[in-house]
């Protein structure tokens, strides 16, 4: 019981950051240590026990949550997104020392090169989220397609911790269509978002799985690194802003 109340607890809270545009619900996931469990039953259907209370509460948060991270980051947006940035930098940093010293890593040049690259990536991926991070001007409704699409690389990055789904939705100019959808139900619009979200669940958590179980030291060094870098380039550019 105890073990589902956890991941029950971890699923609201994964739910609720999936809302928030710049922190990722993998990391989340990282943070409550179910990371590693959520991939393994995407791929080979384990736990079942502990991850239908996670989907749970995944699902109560977003439906119950989605109007009030609409109210509070629409009015009291910079607030939010430094509040975001200082999770993520303190827990990108958390990682990176708790790997290192956990999995006594003796090779220092490739840890430190495996650091700088996913800092280099992190800043790249930031720099896409912030150069897009507007909506086209006038009324702007995507198509059933493009619904799909967009559910995809939303999911994708879901999976991967430091990439912000939400932040993807927010840089293509779809984020208060989405969030404004779910709060109104409206099926016609998360209908095909949720296919598309489907199909990345179906493909993408095979493949991260299988790089998860043959570079787990690397991989988890590198997220730490793009976790840091996502929470650093964000308050950059909320510093940036306010200056």
């Amino acid at each position: 019981m105890k073990d589902q109340l956890k991941y029950f607890t971890a699923g609201v809270f994964i739910g609720i950051s999936e809302l928030l545009p710049g922190i990722s619900g993998a990391t989340v996931a990282l943070m409550f240590g179910v990371y590693e469990k959520i991939l393994n039953f995407l791929t080979k259907f384990r736990d079942l026990n502990l991850i239908i209370p996670l989907f749970v509460g995944m699902v109560l948060s977003v439906f119950l949550f989605s109007s009030l991270v609409n109210f509070l980051y629409t009015n009291f947006t910079q607030t939010f997104n430094i509040f975001i940035a200082f999770i993520m930098i303190g827990y990108g940093i958390f990682l990176l020392i708790n790997t290192y010293l956990k999995e006594n890593i003796n090779n220092g040049k490739t840890f430190y090169l495996n650091v700088f690259l996913a800092i280099f990536v992190g800043f790249l991926l930031s720099g896409f989220y912030i150069t897009g991070s507007y909506p086209p001007d006038g009324p702007f409704t995507p198509s059933e397609g493009a619904l799909i699409i967009f559910g995809f690389f939303a999911c994708t990055f879901l999976l991967f911790p430091g990439i912000s789904g939400s932040a993807f939705l927010l840089a293509v100019g779809i984020y208060p269509y989405i969030i404004g959808s779910i709060s109104n139900l409206n099926i016609d619009v998360l209908l095909p978002f949720a296919i598309g979200m489907l199909i990345a669940l179906i493909i993408m958590p095979r493949i991260i799985n299988k790089a998860y179980e043959k570079y787990g030291k690397s991989i988890l060094i590198f997220f730490g690194g793009l976790i840091f870098s996502a929470g650093l380039l964000d308050l950059a550019e909320i510093v940036n802003f306010l200056l």
